[in-house]
């Protein structure tokens, strides 16, 4: 595990940092406060970006990416889909069975305060804890992170969760707490899964394209 996280450490430490300073600002600034203010910092341009980069963590793209990665390696589009998963029933499983009661912004708030809601986005009111979207981001971009030895791609997966996170925030789908648990869990989940088929022979043995081609030989005539 410690491996990994040395592995990807362009993504690892930034995530402990601003998991760090996001649950330490939790403690001065409720998470209505912090909603409020992303939510007042709103404009044309943000809406559309992030009405649509919201999208990267759903379940369709984990889906997608999943089985574009296993065309040409089925050990990693394995451990995305399965990442996936995992986090996301994890994540229902908290949704559902231990914070029920806990409301999103728009029903929260609604009768206190008039939000900036993007248009065209559907809006949920309950079950907000932990974030599904920002989980499914973090346990995607995580395992692309570690595919890679290269820094700057793996800060960029990072960024690219973030920027997904936010999301959920700047479109008042969650609350920052939300956002931080769904991040601790997709990575969580990820980190887990590929310490779990480091050294499993049978799984590495995937590490082939899907539809790889069987060399032939034809018998030669003595």
């Amino acid at each position: 595990m410690i491996g990994f996280l040395r592995q990807t450490k362009a993504f690892s430490i930034p995530l402990l940092v601003l998991v760090g300073i996001f649950s330490v600002l939790l403690i001065f600034i409720t998470k209505v406060e912090i909603e409020l203010w992303v939510n007042d910092h709103n404009s044309v341009p943000l809406d559309f970006f992030f009405r649509y980069i919201t999208y990267l963590g759903d379940g369709v793209f984990a889906v997608i990416i999943s089985l574009i990665f296993m065309v040409f390696n089925i050990k990693r589009g394995l451990l995305l889909l399965i990442a996936f998963v995992i986090s996301g029933l994890f994540i229902q499983f908290l949704k559902i069975y231990i914070s029920p009661d806990i409301l999103r912004p728009v029903l929260l708030l609604r009768n206190t305060y008039a939000l900036h809601l993007v248009e065209g986005v559907k809006m949920y009111e309950t079950h907000s804890f932990p974030s599904g979207h920002t989980g499914t981001a973090f346990a995607i971009f995580f395992c692309l992170a570690s595919f890679t030895s290269k820094s700057w791609l793996q800060f960029a997966a990072l960024g690219t969760a973030v920027l997904i996170g936010f999301s959920r925030i700047y479109l008042s789908q969650h609350f920052l707490p939300d956002v931080l648990a769904g991040a601790v869990v997709g990575t969580s989940t990820s980190l887990a899964l590929l310490t779990v088929f480091e050294n499993n022979k049978s799984f590495n043995k995937l590490s082939r394209p899907l539809f790889s081609r069987r060399k032939s030989y034809a018998k030669k005539d003595c």
